[in-house]
């Protein structure tokens, strides 16, 4: 389910769909409006729109044109803009966009005062008398269509503001806030995770089945629990190989079933089904999808083409909020047992060092020349220290700071910008226990 909740999050058909039903029943709600009111020959409101079967026709003509003339217009030049903003931020730009809730209401919106329009039409005879006119579904009609002006209004401030760099980064960074909340909190100090080695049998290779992968794609999400409660039932001890994020190949080895001898072709088939695979990486299960988002946007920013240190410096802050967060978060240990305490399913495990050197690394090496950015790298690193929790922690962000440090110093830098770069890093190591 929530690889399929994934999916229709990240499409733009379903809220205009939903819409487009609406548009039906609302055209049904009118007509029976209509039909009472000349059942009553009552006169209907003053605001009603008033004139016989041609002046209703022509209007409704009028409007379904114009709709869909602005509709084409304008998500024309939405995709002209968002064609130059991918070029500056990533493609990823695009599902951002079409992650935007705002986007899929306008879009529905258009969609439900075209389709509105065009069944009107089948509803309204150009030779009808003014009093057979169904009045009020003219005028939803013309509302519809004020209401469109509004939302086209709304809707091109809400893609200028898509491509402004702040708010690209506003909004992948939402997402990777979003991920770290969705992770429990970290009770005491990050401790080592115990290796395959300790949890495995001896002769856990010797005896086990390999479970190879039908079809290319990357790994979306692992039904861990699943897998477990499968395992525990069938008396199996799996180890899964790949992770959410990576890359598979066909007739590539996903993991091991052990003992070979209880594994049949059902038992491989529901443990390769356990691995959902797709054309492309989601941040389910994926820290390190939405955390690459965010560098990204750095990494071009900091680019010859670009040279935009500023966009850069945002991105920073906004990785020192999340990895601050993250820190507080314990991540899977990739041991999962079962209810009587058996061990059931070993997987790949990520770690918080594996995290802040994926964020980290990247602007690390793209910044070696840029010293305002090494500088507050370094700063950053210095107020991650207040949230980390345990050596395991502090001795990874110490690590970080001295690559960081000593990539820049490599360069040839004045001596002013030598001079900041050490005092940033020294004041890291005075306040690393």
């Amino acid at each position: 389910m929530t690889m399929l909740w994934e999916r229709l999050r990240t499409s733009l058909w379903p809220i205009p769909l939903v819409m487009l039903l609406v548009s039906v029943l609302l055209l049904e709600a009118t007509i029976a409006i209509d039909l009472r009111f000349a059942e009553s020959a009552a006169p209907g409101p003053a605001w009603l729109q008033r004139g016989n079967g041609d002046d209703a026709r022509n209007l409704l003509s009028t409007l379904s044109s114009a709709i869909i003339t602005i509709s084409s217009l304008v998500f024309s030049i939405t995709i002209v803009a968002l064609s130059l903003g991918a070029n500056q931020f990533g493609s990823r730009l695009v599902r951002a966009y079409m992650t935007d809730i705002r986007t899929k209401l306008a879009l529905g919106m258009f969609l439900l005062t075209i389709v509105f329009c065009l069944l009107a039409l089948r509803v309204v005879s150009q030779d009808m008398a003014p009093a057979q006119v169904p009045h009020v579904t003219v005028t939803t009609a013309l509302v519809l269509s004020l209401v469109c002006v509004l939302v086209l209004v709304f809707f091109l401030h809400v893609v200028a503001r898509s491509i402004v760099a702040d708010e690209v980064i506003r909004r992948v960074a939402a997402e990777l806030d979003a991920t770290i909340e969705s992770l429990p909190t970290l009770e005491s100090e990050a401790r080592p995770v115990p290796a395959y080695a300790e949890l495995l049998p001896s002769d856990f290779e010797q005896g086990s089945m390999a479970v190879l992968c039908e079809m290319e794609g990357y790994v979306q999400e692992v039904g861990y629990e699943r897998l477990v409660d499968y395992a525990s039932r069938a008396d199996l001890l799996v180890r899964v190989d790949v992770a959410a994020g990576d890359y598979v190949f066909k007739q590539g080895e996903m993991g091991r079933v052990y003992p070979a001898s209880r594994c049949s072709d059902d038992r491989l088939q529901f443990i390769r089904n356990g691995v959902v695979l797709g054309r492309e990486r989601t941040p389910l299960q994926d820290i390190g999808f939405v955390v690459r988002h965010l560098v990204d946007v750095g990494l071009r920013a900091l680019s010859a083409a670009i040279n935009d240190a500023n966009t850069a410096l945002v991105v920073i802050d906004r990785l020192h909020g999340a990895l601050a967060r993250l820190l507080r978060k314990s991540l899977p240990t990739g041991v999962f047992y079962d209810k009587a305490g058996l061990c059931r399913l070993v997987g790949r495990r990520r770690t918080h060092a594996e995290v802040v050197a994926g964020a980290l690394r990247p602007l690390r090496d793209a910044a070696a020349n840029q010293p305002l950015v090494i500088v507050a790298m370094l700063r950053a690193l210095a107020k991650l220290v207040e949230h980390a929790r345990g050596e395991i922690q502090l001795e990874f962000l110490r690590e970080e700071g001295r690559l960081i440090a000593e990539v820049a110093l490599f360069e040839p830098l004045a001596e002013s910008e030598r001079r900041a770069i050490c005092d940033a890093r020294d004041d890291l190591e005075r306040k690393l226990p």
